[in-house]
């Protein structure tokens, strides 16, 4: 029994040597060896191998901006009732609200329209009247300490207080009112949904 034992384990171990040594066997590339290096063909150049991977340099888009430069002026906020008779849209470059209904735009254009808003001038004749805005923001930034004033409030805000116009004109179908700086241009979309909110509920209410 043990010579048999014996010989298994030498045959075992035999077929582990062979296969040991199909394993450890020499790749061709051990016994590369380097070549000569590039040369120069007569008449032509060295390709060139440096810098190939350079990024080139792209001028960004409004490079010459100013950092602290401000974003563009956001449009005031379309809208437009259920029943579709009190909208708020853009007419003649102007914010301007069309009612369908049986309010009145004189009525609609005198009534509350917050703290920030104060009338200064009616004129019914020709359906006109002049507010006084006061921006509510500049309030909290003069009441605000210095440090947060620093750190919270951006100093460069726009202060919006001034003098707009609100004119009406009443059509067989409808009536617009618009809203308009002193110059004629249109206000800033701030002032503009500050107030055409208030006329809007106003327009709308049963």
């Amino acid at each position: 029994m043990n010579a048999m034992l014996k010989t298994l384990c030498i045959i075992s171990l035999s077929l582990l040597l062979i296969n040991c040594s199909r394993l450890v066997k020499e790749e061709p590339y051990l016994q590369a060896q380097e070549t000569e290096g590039l040369q120069a063909v007569e008449g032509f150049d060295m390709p060139r191998t440096s810098h190939g991977l350079d990024v080139p340099e792209v001028p960004a888009e409004a490079a010459n901006a100013a950092p602290d430069s401000r974003p563009p002026e956001m449009s005031f906020a379309r809208k437009r009732s259920d029943d579709e008779n009190v909208v708020i849209i853009e007419s003649n470059g102007m914010p301007t609200i069309e009612v369908y209904n049986d309010k009145d735009a004189w009525d609609l254009m005198l009534g509350d329209h917050g703290y920030n808003w104060q009338l200064l001038d009616e004129d019914p004749e020709n359906c006109q009247a002049t507010f006084r805005f006061y921006d509510p923001i500049i309030e909290e930034v003069e009441s605000t300490n210095f440090f947060k004033k620093l750190f919270s409030i951006n100093s460069s805000y726009i202060d919006r207080s001034g003098e707009y116009v609100l004119t009406c004109l009443k059509l067989p179908q409808k009536q617009q009112i618009w809203l308009q700086t002193l110059d004629f241009e249109a206000p800033s979309a701030y002032v503009v949904d500050d107030l055409f909110n208030h006329i809007f509920d106003a327009a709308t209410e049963g």
